[in-house]
Parts: C-alpha cells; structure tokens; sequence
C-alpha cells in the first residue's frame, strides 16, 4: 500500500464519518474532528465544524457539551452510566481548536462553561475527578478526553493552573490504574468499595494511557512532571509491543490468546509510536511496528470508507465488534504522523 493509496483511504474514512455521525455520538466524536483537523481539508472542516456548532447549541444548562444523559443497559462491564464533565470534556479541546481558527467568541463562551463544569466535578480521595455519576471511579480514558482540553485551556488564558491540573489528573489515573508489575493499564477503578470493576489488561484502555502520553508531551512545554508522564508511557509501549500479533494487530484483550483483534488498540498505538519517534521519544526502529498496525487496519477498511473490527463502548470483555467514530478518527492521526514522517503527507 503507497502513499497515494493511504491518502485515498483518508477521505474515504472522512467522507464516511462525515455522512455517518449521531449527534449523540459526543466523545467519540471528538477524535475524528482531531483527525480531520490534523489533515486540514477545508470542506472536511467546515462540514465538521458543524458538529461543533451543534454542541454548543446543545449545551446543558449546567455547562456540558451535548447531550450529556444517563444511559442504561450498556453492554459489557458498565450498566448505569451518568457521564461526568470528564467526558463532556472531550469535544471542549476541538472546539478550542476552532476557536482558534475563527475567533467565534461563542466557543470560548462555551469552553468556559465547560470548564466550570469540569472543575466543578466530585473527587477521589487522590484528586481524581470521578468518571461517572455512580462514582468515586477512575477510568483511564477520561484523562486522554479532558488532559488536551485543559493544557489547552490553560494556554489560552495563560494560567498555568490548568496544565498542572491535567498532570494531577494524569497523576491520579496512573496511581490507581497502572500496575506497577507490568506498566500496563486497567481500565476502572472504583474507590468505595475499592476494587477494579473491569480488571484485564484491555488493549483500548492502555491505547488511551500511550496516546495522551504523546500529546502532553507535544503540548505542555516545561513541566516537572514531564519524565514522569514519558517514563509511565515509554513503558506501556514498550510492553504493549510485546503482545502485537504477527499480523500487525492488537488483541481486544492484551494478553488474551483467544480474544478478537481490535482496529481501534492497533491504530491508536500506530499513532502513539509514530508520534513518539517524531518527539524524539523512541528511535525510528519502532515505526516498522508502528507501520504493521496501521497497514494491517488499512487493509481492512470497507469500499464506503468504514473502518470495522472496533469494540463499541464501554469497551472491555463482552461488547460487539462494530465500527465507532474514534477508531474513524485515529485511522486519519495515525496516517497523518505515519505519513509525515515519511515526507508522504
């Protein structure tokens, strides 16, 4: 598969989650519109730009982006599920984004409301903001959904306490949820009673943990927490790496022989590696595995542009198998760190 033919694969995976989006589909959405901001095609971003405008007309009176209900009868390991500002969270860091680019004051309003909100959320007893309404829990996704908005946030209003709020955030995760044996990650914790409600080493979960550590490095500057952050990542790579399948992919469930192969775990570490080597952060040996999981993807991706094999929320044992608008989006991040880094993009 060439460049050319990446490319190609790029707007169809676009073109599809641009006709296919639920306005409902809130979070997930948030990493296809960053993937459609990192290609930057005018059309792609005026049509996504859309979804942002959407969110803010949607905005509950309490400051959360779209349609932030209750659910129940998820499938898999969560079966109430109240979101919290963490999550909400996640269309605040690409509404930043457009901000940025059009100076529509409306959505700086917005991500002021939502980071009240944010901050306004209940705690663990280690700082952490609790990643549903039926906590005290700590769920490793919820750092890579709010940490870019708050960095971000923080630099436009230039104060500094928003960045080390998305270390503390980072922080609290990593101390409940990494097991200090292994350097992979579990997906909940639950504090009262204290337990983990989902204890294996899910392939997403640890995706979520290697892809904010590039980010926030990317993104934060000078901090204290830095080597802490790198170290706590580089390792979850490291180990991830060992279970990657001959074919490029990565198993649902890390260490589980007989668990299916997931697209969306594979494509996030293709992202993650490939930006850690463009850091500086792992030498270039790595993108040979970076490449196999993203090809393995690519080769999968349906004639509409449809990226299929991703376990559907909550993630974790005993969900379908369909297609989401996160693993939509990190297709488009992984293809665009993996093509520029071979000068194709």
């Amino acid at each position: 598969m060439d460049h050319a033919e990446i490319r190609e694969l790029v707007g169809l995976v676009t073109g599809f989650m641009l006709r296919n989006a639920e306005e409902r589909d809130f979070w997930e959405k948030s990493v296809a519109l960053t993937g459609i901001l990192a290609w930057n095609d005018p059309a792609a971003v005026d049509a996504a730009g859309r979804w942002i405008d959407r969110a803010v007309a949607t905005q509950n009176s309490d400051g959360n982006l779209n349609y932030a209900d209750a659910a129940d009868g998820l499938p898999g390991h969560i079966k109430t599920f109240t979101p919290t500002a963490p999550l909400t969270s996640s269309l605040a860091h690409p509404l930043l984004r457009y901000y940025q680019r059009t100076g529509n004051s409306a959505y700086l309003e917005a991500a002021e409301l939502q980071m009240q909100a944010l901050m306004a959320t209940k705690r663990t007893s280690n700082g952490g903001f609790w990643s549903r309404g039926e906590g005290p829990e700590l769920w490793i996704d919820m750092v890579y959904l709010m940490a870019p908005f708050l960095v971000l946030y923080g630099q436009i209003k230039d104060d500094p306490r928003y960045l080390d709020e998305a270390v503390l955030q980072h922080r609290a995760a990593v101390e409940r949820l990494v097991d200090p044996f292994t350097g992979l990650t579990r997906h909940a914790w639950c504090e009262v009673p204290n337990h983990y409600p989902q204890s294996t080493f899910w392939a997403r979960g640890n995706g979520w943990l290697i892809a904010v550590t590039v980010d926030l490095l990317e993104t934060m500057g000078e901090h204290p927490a830095r080597d802490f952050i790198a170290g706590t990542g580089l390792r979850t790579i490291r180990k991830m790496a060992e279970y990657q399948d001959r074919s490029g992919f990565f198993r649902h469930i890390l260490d589980g022989p007989g668990s299916k192969k997931e697209a969306s775990a594979t494509l996030i570490y293709a992202y993650a590696v490939a930006k850690a080597v463009r850091l500086g952060l792992l030498d270039d040996g790595w993108l040979d595995s970076a490449w196999r999981a993203f090809r393995v993807v690519a080769g999968s991706v349906r004639p509409d542009g449809m990226v299929p094999g991703v376990a559907v929320p909550p993630g974790g044992p005993g969900v379908p198998f369909a297609w989401a608008p996160f693993g939509q989006g990190f297709f488009l991040l992984a293809a665009h760190e993996l093509l520029g880094l071979a000068g194709g993009e």
